[in-house]
């Protein structure tokens, strides 16, 4: 176990040195795996150290190229969502969106932004329990920042980029990275499936939508058990080995995949699905309040399947941050449903503004601290190798 200020004295490179944020996945090649778990491969004095992912934890020359990169690669969103809002604004015609949008009551703000911070709130008390679950040792403020971070990470395609949280975890002396890996695939594991509970809730009013509703509940219970059910895992990886590709990397599937299995037990699933579902239900909740200034009579639940669908489609997309792609979904069901286009279109900057964009400004507020931690880390271990 690692402290908060200090960093365990051996470790295998291969383990855990890997993650590099924003982005660096499963490594690559690696040992046998016994009985369901990787033999630990142990650098010797031949093994070049070439990347800085192989650096030691807070030495200076791996105190976190990512970070240093993090405000090129926020280029391409930013510029993506100067390209969404130009979009609506043509499709609507500038000057009726800019009329649409002047009829917002900007006090609404206040309980949807509210309900954005409800939910991260929530959030981080499942990444928190996560953490503990898999022995990481940061400090409630520096896990805090890290998970604000994420947010600026996970503006990349199918938010791959908060793999790179793993890596802060590490730098900050919170213990090894391929573990937190495990805590960050398991927060999208059971956010995908909190947004399919939403989704089938969403179809209630619809016709059939009890029953809609039902199979996508039940769904939901039969993915959970799918995932955590060990004999179809090892038939499955039985057949992934054979494959010229994805055979060599069946080891670091395994082990991935064992240690997502501990953190989808029934009961830590349940309440991690829970978390999921409540706090995307606040983010909708806030969508609903946001289209009832434009249609009074809008439905609290197909709101909500609005908004999810949305989203979903978004990450489907692959598009960083899902820009265009669930704007330009959100628009659209907006308006097949009685909306006028300039409407739909300002409903739909305003919660992108209030949901993606105000994530990422906190990551952003976040952002310095970390920084600064990893700094010292960094002139803590260049006092020791001097």
């Amino acid at each position: 176990m690692v402290s908060d200020g200090g960093q365990a004295p051996h470790r295998s490179v291969r383990e855990d040195q890997q993650v590099d944020a924003p982005l660096r996945a499963v490594p690559r090649g690696g040992a046998g795996r016994r009985e369901g778990r990787l033999s630990p491969v142990t650098p010797t004095s031949e093994t070049p150290v070439t990347d800085l992912d192989a650096l030691p934890a807070g030495s200076p020359e791996g105190k976190g190229p990512g970070l240093d990169r993090l405000g090129r690669r926020l280029l391409v969103p930013l510029g993506l969502g100067v390209l969404v809002v130009v979009g609506l604004a043509l499709t609507a015609n500038p000057r009726e969106l800019a009329r649409s949008l002047r009829v917002f009551d900007l006090r609404l703000l206040v309980p949807v932004l509210a309900l954005s911070l409800f939910n991260y709130g929530l959030r981080w008390v499942r990444w928190e329990i996560y953490l503990r679950r898999v022995g990481a040792t940061l400090s409630k403020g520096r896990s805090l920042a890290v998970f604000l971070v994420g947010f600026l990470l996970s503006v990349t395609p199918g938010k791959a980029g908060e793999l790179g949280k793993a890596w802060l975890v590490r730098e900050l002396g919170g213990g090894q990275a391929m573990r937190v890996i495990s805590v960050v695939l398991a927060e999208r594991v059971t956010d995908v499936l909190g947004t399919f509970v939403l989704i089938a809730l969403g179809t209630f009013p619809l016709p059939g939508g009890p029953w809609i509703t039902a199979a996508g509940v039940a769904g939901v219970i039969v993915t959970l058990v799918l995932l955590t059910w060990r004999r179809g895992a090892e038939w499955a990886f039985a057949i992934l080995r054979k494959m010229p590709v994805i055979g060599p990397r069946v080891p670091h599937l395994v082990e991935m995949y064992d240690r997502l299995q501990e953190l989808l037990s029934p009961g830590l699933a349940v309440m991690a699905t829970t978390v999921a579902t409540v706090a995307w239900a606040a983010e909708g909740l806030g969508f609903w309040l946001v289209v009832r200034n434009y249609a009074p009579k809008a439905d609290l639940l197909l709101s909500v399947f609005n908004y999810t669908a949305a989203n979903v489609l978004g990450g489907l997309s692959m598009l960083p941050g899902g820009l265009g792609a669930a704007e330009g979904s959100l628009a659209a069901l907006l308006h097949g449903q009685g909306l006028d286009t300039a409407d739909a279109s300002s409903i739909t900057l305003i919660v992108r503004a209030a949901t993606l964009w105000f994530s990422v400004l906190l990551g952003l507020v976040a952002l310095p601290f970390v920084a600064r931690w990893l700094a010292g880390r960094g002139e803590q271990a260049s006092d020791v190798a001097t």
